[in-house]
């Protein structure tokens, strides 16, 4: 069975006053007074122990303890302040019977009142599995010494204190952001001494910050500069700041959401070549057209932001995808769809597309797999993701992976993503695309908000197969900046 160990050394009788014990569902139980060590253990049958057993940790962070471990003050209240951790989470923390505010990583706070002289102080943090840690130590109000008191001239009253809260970021009172994370600033002014500063998400604990941690700076007593993690919707930021004579607060509201973000698209297609030793192709142009009505009728891509190059050369395709490094954020959003010749090189092992100037016979104006990756790499987006519909274009993939771990629409976006659906591997695909035509019918046909990229290519994975000699691939383009997420169609809200 295993054994809680102590944690802290209760001593008693002017040697030391903190001590920690811990108890279990088990009923196991074990606690030491004093250096020369009295121990109690009591132990119940270890079959009927539960999975887990292990009790949270408690570590103090304030008060701060003298020698003998005796927090001293002259407030009538004591603000205690630690952190909690327990792999199995977090049920409760109790001081002196007050439920301390916990925040997501452990901290915890809470104020208790304290009576003149020496004060029993006891932490008890409870897991979910309802193990207990119990911390204890000794706090003292000081008293005062009271003497007769001197003929005071008359002083006139004080001037009323005054406190203010001017949140500076975000700027507007209701801030719609593409972000999960935005950074809360502000400047608290004040007349009079702050005891304690609290911010709230959507009225759960952030962070606290107590008296001697509010420093001045500038012309704010105290400036916020705290960095709050946001839920996929609304959420009410609250600062609220505790003076000796007033409380003040001031709310906040910021969106995250899917829709405040840019989405850009680049649609190339080559069917028209300078080279009467290439054939000429039917349907990229027409194809190309479908995909641009459907992105800015039905999804959430605005006209101007999506570029059609039709029979380009390669100066245009190079010349636009640079223009694009210096156009988009690292909060954009960039599809690029192809849809022409592609040509796979054995020896090499380099894949091309084959733009309006290339030559059969010679490479020069081929446009490889390398340096298509290589600007894919520097224009810094959110998420990128690459359709090509074309010969050999599996070579865009140094590893492939069909499907990878599912995961929430909301957890995709954070990540990162430089992903790619492609009309086959290393081998040559029809001018009738029934790649096209079933990547076009799926994105016409979602009926959901959100459809992730992989799980679009799932939907027409087997309808391709099904219907044509070639198999699509979806993965991931290596060395890019790919974090695990994956690029989100959104669809267009209804006005």
């Amino acid at each position: 069975m295993k054994r809680t160990i102590l944690t802290s050394i209760v001593i008693i009788l002017g040697i030391s006053a903190l001590a920690q014990t811990s108890e279990n569902r088990s009923g196991v139980k074990q606690f030491n007074i004093s250096k020369k060590g009295t121990e109690q253990k009591q132990f119940t049958d270890e079959s009927r122990a539960p999975a887990d057993v292990t009790p949270p940790v408690i570590t103090l962070l304030s008060p701060s303890l003298s020698k003998d471990s005796i927090a001293k003050s002259e407030t009538r209240t004591l603000i205690v302040k630690g952190k909690v951790e327990d792999a199995g989470g977090i049920f409760a923390v109790m001081v002196n019977g007050v439920e301390a505010k916990v925040s997501a990583d452990g901290q915890f706070l809470a104020e208790i009142p304290q009576a003149f002289g020496r004060n029993i102080v006891r932490v008890v943090a409870t897991d979910v599995s309802l193990n207990n840690t119990r911390l204890q130590f000794y706090s003292e109000r000081l008293t005062q010494t009271i003497t007769e008191p001197a003929a005071q001239p008359v002083i006139p009253p004080k001037p009323v204190n005054t406190y203010a809260i001017n949140i500076t970021q975000p700027a507007i009172p209701a801030l719609v952001t593409a972000s999960d994370k935005f950074n809360l600033q502000a400047c608290i002014k004040a007349t009079a001494p702050i005891k304690k500063l609290m911010i709230y998400r959507d009225g759960s604990f952030v962070n606290g910050y107590l008296g001697n941690q509010i420093v001045q700076k500038g012309d704010c007593t105290f400036q916020v500069d705290e960095p709050v993690a946001l839920k996929l919707g609304m959420n009410d930021i609250k600062i609220e700041v505790y003076a000796a004579d007033d409380t003040v607060s001031k709310n906040v509201t910021v969106e995250y959401s899917f829709y405040a973000a840019r989405n850009f698209a680049l649609l190339i297609a080559n069917e028209k070549y300078d080279d009467p030793g290439i054939t000429e192709l039917d349907a990229p142009v027409k194809d190309a057209t479908e995909l641009y009505n459907t992105l800015t009728k039905d999804y959430n891509f605005e006209p101007e932001n999506v570029t059609f190059l039709k029979n380009p050369t390669k100066a245009d395709i190079i010349g636009t995808l640079h223009n694009l490094r210096s156009k988009l954020t690292p909060d954009d959003n960039l599809l690029i769809f192809y849809a022409g010749h592609g040509y796979w090189d054995e020896g090499m092992g380099v894949g091309y597309w084959l733009p309006k100037n290339a030559a059969k016979d010679n490479p020069v104006d081929w446009i490889p797999n390398t340096d298509l990756t290589n600007y894919l790499g520097a224009i810094k987006t959110k998420h990128t993701l690459l359709v090509a519909d074309a010969c050999f274009s599996g070579g865009i993939f140094k590893t492939r992976s069909a499907f990878s771990a599912t995961y929430a629409v909301e957890m995709l976006y954070q990540l990162n993503s430089r992903k790619a659906i492609t009309s086959g591997t290393l081998t040559e695909v029809p001018d009738r695309s029934v790649f096209f035509q079933y990547l076009l019918k799926n994105l016409k046909e979602n009926t959901n908000e959100y459809l992730s990229a992989e799980e679009l290519f799932s939907k027409m994975r087997m309808a391709v197969i099904n219907n044509s000699e070639n198999v699509p691939q979806f993965g991931t383009i290596q060395n890019v900046g790919d974090e695990g997420g994956d690029f989100i169609f959104i669809k267009r809200k209804i006005k």
